[in-house]
């Protein structure tokens, strides 16, 4: 579960980076994919979460990559949200 966990931090993470960036070089004029991408990514990073979540809660396990992947789908969360924030 730890590296599904990481896996979907990672993956949540980059499709954030990769339509920020792309919307800032087409200078806001992007195709609606990229939103249903970003959309995709904050479900990714929710799930993510919750695998690194539990994870973290099983005794006698390798904690470090549920750990990782809650950091990771953490920070996908936040950037998530602050680009929600910016219109209003």
């Amino acid at each position: 579960m730890g590296i599904m966990s990481a896996i979907l931090g990672v993956i949540a993470l980059g499709s954030l980076i990769y339509g920020i960036v792309s919307s800032y070089l087409l200078g806001g004029d992007v195709p609606m994919g990229f939103g249903v991408g970003c959309a995709l990514a904050t479900l990714y990073a929710l799930v993510g979460w919750f695998l690194g979540v539990m994870a973290v809660r099983i005794p006698d396990s390798f904690h470090i990559t549920g750990i990782i992947g809650i950091v990771l789908n953490s920070v996908a969360l936040i950037i998530e949200a602050f680009m929600l924030w910016i219109p209003a």
